[in-house]
């Protein structure tokens, strides 16, 4: 990977651990605590317009994406299906991956965004078996443009990856492929 490419991802990496408050588009009125672009809202200003760029939408609505996605209920699992997503279209090899999760952590650690607890959640999401068939706790949103009803069957096919010791597995539902960890399913 180059080294533009590496600062790309890192700076998107570092603009999804931002909290909504703290972008300028939120203190300009132009999104809201959630994060979605508030409608009556006109960018006008060059100011404005800085603060609300195509990379900020992007960002924008891969982090309401995250928040949705398996094991969104801990910041940090968020944190790590953020990574496998980019993992996925980047095309990053692992040790391109392991370089990124270091600087990763690196921040969050430093930033003070890294809690205890984060760590010990993530150790408690269980591990599933390959070729066994599991059915959804609750609602899997956004993947697939879809969303996936409590107590619809997954079938584990394959492990995808593990990041900051949370494994994902790549599952099917009907004939849809989806990333799931061992926290949304019994």
């Amino acid at each position: 990977m180059r080294v533009v490419d590496t600062l790309i991802v890192f700076r998107i990496l570092k603009m999804l651990t931002t909290p909504w408050e703290k972008y300028d588009a939120y203190k300009l009125g132009i999104i809201d605590k959630k994060g979605s672009r508030v409608k009556d809202k006109k960018i006008e200003s060059s100011k404005e317009k800085k603060s609300y760029t195509l990379l900020h939408r992007l960002v924008f609505n891969l982090k309401r994406i995250v928040n949705k996605v398996p094991f969104g209920k801990t910041a940090f699992a968020s944190y790590a299906i953020a990574l496998l997503l980019l993992k996925e279209e980047t095309k990053l090899d692992e040790d391109q991956m392991d370089e990124l999760c270091e600087k990763f952590y690196r921040h969050i650690k430093e930033n003070n965004i890294l809690e205890p607890d984060m760590l010990t959640e993530a150790n408690m999401v269980p591990t599933l078996q390959v070729g066994h068939t599991y059915r959804l706790k609750r609602q899997l949103l956004e993947q697939n443009d879809t969303t996936y009803l409590p107590k619809s069957e997954v079938k584990i096919v394959a492990e995808h990856s593990m990041v900051f010791g949370i494994t994902a597995y790549v599952g099917f539902i009907n004939n849809d492929r989806v990333l799931v960890t061992g926290d949304e399913l019994y």
